[in-house]
């Protein structure tokens, strides 16, 4: 009668912390399985929930799975008489300094047309919140791309600098006595800045392009135009980008937003052209992925968007715990979970500290989510989702009782 009291003594425990008065009223979907995906603790296993950021799991596999880890994207890039004129296929770790780079290598007039054919360019996906737009985690999605879609404003001797350039961008100061605040429309391609600046160099915003493909454009030359057609001959210069493990290794710990956006829109592309409206077949193929490969049940999973900061996304724990067990049987698992966050490293800097967990956090507002390989005082490994949507307590409270849920399970004994 031991085994079934000790797991009966566990249960009670989760069961216990998830009913916390702070979560009275909320949607709570959370699984425990051992690591070929038996399930171990259940509460509300196929009720969907909004995943947050937990939803870059999805993509980053997908992609993994459709283009293997040593993939590396292409710039190809010509340089004519009258033009300049490049193909991308989609590269999101594309810098500022790389373009400069090729501008330099091919002595590039700045002056002249720069003409872009690319695999995808949908801009803001369908289903983003407008007061993101602004904010660099909500940067626009082209396949010709400059700095993941962002740039940066900055004190410099108490003058307003965008750096690395200002793409187009203005900047307004309204003097006031009082702390800086910055507010930025990148419709109207304007920044105004309210207040006194101190004398001290800092950083004071993070900013999304107006247009990545027209700011990765500008850096080559004069303005953007797209093209159809290239020069039959082979490119002057190819930028080769970083691989696919490299990408997932950048999306996840910091939790990218369009890192993760690219990583689905690539992973779709290896299974043929997108067209002109790419998040249709991609989702459609992401879905075949998960439901397909992976043995997630179709009515578990909705995706709309590679980042999770589409509310449209609708996952349940069990689908999450099924994908955690399936990435860890496949031959790219060794990058995959070299790839996750941990305690003290990305969103986990400051969290779950003397836990060996590794895996990947989620919030939105009123959406945390909190999911991956946990190792227990027993020796043995586990896999834990569990995403809360719909609490009116505090994030950093509904953050806690995640924490705590998965402290709990490396603390039971099986």
């Amino acid at each position: 009668m031991l085994a079934p009291l000790l797991l009966l003594g566990y249960q009670s425990r989760l069961d216990a912390l998830l009913d916390d008065p702070k979560l009275r009223g909320a949607i709570v979907s959370a699984v425990v399985t051992d690591l070929e995906g038996n399930p171990l603790y259940e509460r509300n296993p196929h009720l969907r929930v909004v995943p947050a950021s937990n939803q870059k799991l999805l993509s980053n596999a997908f992609a993994l799975h459709a283009l293997g880890a040593d993939w590396r994207p292409q710039t190809r890039i010509w340089k004519q008489p009258d033009r300049t004129y490049v193909e991308s296929l989609g590269d999101p770790l594309l810098s500022f300094e790389k373009l400069v780079e090729a501008r330099t290598r091919l002595k590039l007039n700045r002056r002249l047309p720069v003409y872009v054919r690319q695999e995808y360019a949908p801009g803001i996906p369908d289903t983003w919140e407008f007061d993101d737009l602004p904010n660099r985690y909500a940067a626009p999605v082209t396949a010709f791309t400059v700095d993941r879609g962002g740039f940066e404003l900055w004190n410099q001797a108490g003058k307003p600098v965008l750096l690395p350039d200002s793409y187009g961008v203005k900047i307004q100061v309204r003097q006031a006595v009082a702390k800086p605040t910055v507010q930025y429309d990148p419709f109207s391609r304007r920044v105004t800045v309210t207040g006194t600046l101190p004398k001290e160099r800092a950083r004071l915003d993070t900013l999304a392009l107006p247009r990545s493909d027209e700011a990765a454009a500008k850096v080559l030359g004069n303005w953007f135009l797209p093209a159809e057609d290239l020069p039959q001959r082979t490119p002057d210069l190819v930028i080769v980008g970083r691989t696919t493990a490299e990408m997932v290794a950048a999306c996840l710990p910091p939790s990218d937003n369009n890192i993760a956006e690219h990583l689905m829109l690539l992973g779709a592309r290896a299974g043929g052209p997108l067209g002109a409206r790419p998040y249709t077949p991609a989702r459609e193929r992401m879905t075949a992925f998960l439901t397909r490969v992976v043995g997630v049940a179709p009515e578990d999973v909705r995706v709309y968007d590679g980042s999770g900061l589409s509310r449209h996304n609708l996952v349940t724990s069990s689908a999450v715990a099924k994908l955690l067990a399936w990435s860890n049987r496949q031959p790219t698992a060794p990058v995959w979970r070299a790839a996750m966050a941990r305690p003290g490293k990305g969103t986990l800097a400051t969290r779950l500290q003397g836990i060996a967990f590794e895996g990947k956090t989620g919030t939105l507002d009123m959406v945390v989510g909190l999911s991956g390989y946990v190792m227990g005082k027993d020796g043995k490994e586990r896999i834990v989702s569990v995403v809360l949507n719909h609490f009116t307590s505090s994030s950093t409270e509904a953050r806690n009782l995640a924490d705590e849920f998965v402290r709990q399970v490396a603390d039971g004994a099986l």
